[in-house]
């Protein structure tokens, strides 16, 4: 499926912790921040099989499940 690009202004911090975030687990900037986006509570999309979070210790893991 085609994508449609789209141009979103964040402080430099932000960017900084996206491109930290993205490389931990091996992805585009694009790849997680749809991946984000999908994540989120909210959001009116299909939730990805694998959910990216952060431990009390801000260490990445990967969970097949959310929080419960």
């Amino acid at each position: 499926m085609p994508h449609a690009n789209v141009t979103v202004g964040m402080e430099p911090s932000m960017l900084a912790d996206i491109e930290e975030e993205r490389k931990r687990h091996g992805m585009s900037r694009a790849e997680y921040i749809r991946h984000c986006i999908r994540q989120a509570q909210d959001s009116p999309f299909e939730v990805p099989e694998t959910i990216l979070c952060a431990d009390e210790n801000r260490r990445p893991e990967e969970s097949e499940t959310g929080a419960a």
